[in-house]
C-alpha cells in the first residue's frame, strides 16, 4: 500500500469512528471524529481569518488535532485527564502515524501536532477553544433535534465554558 492510500485509510477510519461522548449519552446517529474535525477546521479557518491569524495554519491544526484517535480511539475529555499517561499514548500514536509518511509530510504532521499539544501559537490556542465551542454547539443541535436527552446542551455548554477563556467565544454560549 502506498503512503497516499495509507493516509486515505486514516481518514476513512476517522469517518467510521463515532464520537464517544455522544455514544455514551445515547445520541441517535452521532457524528464521527472526521465530522467533528471538518466542522472545527471550517470554524478555525474562518475565525482565524477574521482575527488576522493564519487561517490555513488554524485549519491544518484542526484537521490534525484528533488524528491520533485512529489508534487511541475517541476518549471523552474526563477520561483523558484521569489517565495521566494519555498524553504519552497520544504522542506515541502521532509519532507512529507521522513516521509512516514521507519526510515532508511527516515533518508537517509532527509540527502541527506539537503546536496544538503545546499550545505554542495563537492559532493553536484558538483551535483549542473552538474545539470546545464546536462541541457545545453540537450538543445544542442534538438536543434541539431530539437526538439527545434533555439537559445534554446544558451539560456540554457548562463543560465548554470551563475551557473557553476568549470573551467573544464565551459570549456565543
Amino acid at each position: 500500500m502506498s503512503w497516499i492510500e495509507a493516509v486515505f485509510s486514516l481518514g476513512a477510519a476517522l469517518k467510521e469512528l463515532r464520537r464517544e461522548g455522544w455514544v455514551r449519552r445515547g445520541v441517535a446517529g452521532p457524528e464521527s471524529v472526521a465530522d467533528h474535525s471538518y466542522s472545527l477546521a471550517l470554524l478555525s479557518m474562518l475565525v482565524a481569518a477574521e482575527r488576522g491569524l493564519d487561517p490555513f495554519r488554524a485549519a491544518a491544526i484542526a484537521v490534525i488535532h484528533d488524528l491520533a484517535e485512529v489508534i487511541t480511539g475517541d476518549l471523552p475529555p474526563d477520561e483523558k485527564s484521569r489517565g495521566g499517561d494519555y498524553v504519552l499514548v497520544e504522542k506515541e500514536a502521532m509519532r507512529r502515524i507521522a513516521e509512516s509518511l514521507p519526510e515532508r509530510a511527516c515533518s508537517l504532521v509532527q509540527r502541527l501536532y506539537e503546536e496544538y499539544a503545546s499550545q505554542s501559537s495563537e492559532e493553536a490556542r484558538l483551535v483549542k477553544q473552538l474545539d470546545k465551542l464546536e462541541m457545545a454547539f453540537q450538543s445544542i443541535r442534538y438536543e434541539r433535534e431530539g437526538r439527545g436527552s434533555k439537559g445534554l446542551a446544558r451539560e456540554f455548554t457548562k463543560s465548554a465554558l470551563e475551557e473557553i477563556i476568549d470573551p467573544d467565544l464565551r459570549g456565543l454560549l
